[in-house]
């Protein structure tokens, strides 16, 4: 069994892009736990149980690369209006939580 330099390179490749692919799970999981956490302390409703993906961008933050994402949710005040919100991380750290003006 010879291995080649090509076979250990792709080996990498491969481990990077499923590691990518966890972290953003984990990450995407403590969002929406945050979020339900941030509108049930404000006594709002998270409607549809979900946090969705809008942004995914490498920055450069105190001499390292991280990825700076931010994750989309809706809520309810009254339970018929609509309003939504963003929650912000940098690397694996909540950055911010923003809510749009909505009824109390």
């Amino acid at each position: 069994m010879n291995i080649q330099l090509s076979d250990i390179v792709i080996f990498l490749f491969v481990g990077l892009c499923v590691y990518a692919w966890w972290s953003n799970i984990s990450i995407r999981e403590e969002a929406l736990i945050r979020a339900k956490k941030h509108c049930q302390s404000l006594n709002l409703q998270l409607l549809d149980g979900s946090v969705a993906g809008i942004k995914w961008k490498p920055v450069w933050h105190q001499g390292q690369i991280k990825i700076k994402r931010s994750y989309k949710f809706e809520f309810s005040s009254s339970g018929i209006a609509r309003y939504s919100g963003e929650i912000h991380y940098l690397g694996n750290r909540q950055q911010d939580i923003w809510l749009s003006p909505h009824d109390f």
